[in-house]
This record gives structure tokens, C-alpha cells and sequence, in this order.
């Protein structure tokens, strides 16, 4: 991922959100428009920025991760084998111990936005 594009596309009162919807180089498409928006609180997030430019960095910042995410959702929608896993555990019961679960878990990521 070279370029990461980004559309402030509304701002939610009740959240103090902005909704922002991104695209990469790497995406399908490379128009923010056809991605899902997300909801980011900048007021919260990054409450220490006050300049105008700084804020639109961070955002982008933000929307790495959201690209790259986008762009492994193409890639898995692309692959009707994965899709068909998926269809096939329609009706079935599982179940897990904690002690499974947490051993597969990787360790929690650390923030960097």
C-alpha cells in the first residue's frame, strides 16, 4: 500500500464521529464512496491535536488499517471455496473450551492511532 484516500462523508452530534469511509491503492476500487463507512472519534482519539492537517494524517493513519482490512475481504470474497466453507457451517452447533480459545488467541495489538 502506497496511497491511502480518505472521505469525511458526515458528523454524528450525539458521538462527536466523524464518518469516514477509505480506499488505498491497494483496494478494488480506489474511491473511498464504494466502501463502507466507519465511525472515528477524533475528539477522543486524539484529543491532544488542535492542527486542522495534523487530524486529516491521523485519519489516514486510521484508514491503513481499514483499507487493508477492505482489500482481505475483496480477496476472500473472490475465493468461492472460502465462501463455501463458510455456507457450510449453516445449522451446525459448535463448541469451544476458554482454554482453546485463549491458546489460539493472538496477543492483544497495541494502538498505534
Amino acid at each position: 500500500m502506497n496511497k491511502v484516500k480518505f472521505k469525511i462523508i458526515g458528523y454524528d452530534d450525539a458521538s462527536d464521529s466523524i464518518i469516514v469511509s477509505f480506499a488505498s491503492d491497494t483496494t478494488a476500487s480506489q474511491d473511498p464512496d464504494a466502501y463502507t463507512p466507519v465511525a472515528l472519534q477524533p475528539l477522543n482519539m486524539w484529543p491532544d491535536i488542535t492542527d486542522v492537517n495534523e487530524l486529516k494524517k491521523r485519519i489516514a493513519m486510521s484508514g491503513m488499517y481499514q483499507a487493508q482490512r477492505q482489500e482481505e475481504q475483496e480477496k476472500f470474497k473472490s475465493d468461492p471455496s472460502r465462501i463455501e466453507a463458510i455456507k457450510a457451517l449453516v445449522g451446525q452447533t459448535h463448541e469451544f473450551t476458554v482454554e482453546e480459545l485463549t491458546a489460539l488467541a493472538p496477543p492483544a495489538p497495541i494502538a498505534t492511532v
